[in-house]
């Protein structure tokens, strides 16, 4: 099995109430939401890094 890393934000009061609302309307915990959010984020980054990157190629 992966080996998986940890992570520790500090998040403002009205985010982390949000959050809280948000994984209890999909009955996730808040560690599993951020763990989806955090990764979907990355993907979209990636993706977007070799668009451009491929884009500036003559």
């Amino acid at each position: 099995m992966a080996s998986r890393g940890r992570v520790t934000a500090y998040l403002p009061e009205e985010i982390q109430k949000a959050l809280e609302e948000w994984a209890e309307e999909e009955s996730r915990s808040v560690s599993s939401l951020t763990t989806y959010l955090l990764t979907k984020s990355v993907i979209e980054r990636q993706e977007q890094k070799k668009d451009k990157s491929e884009s500036d190629r003559p």
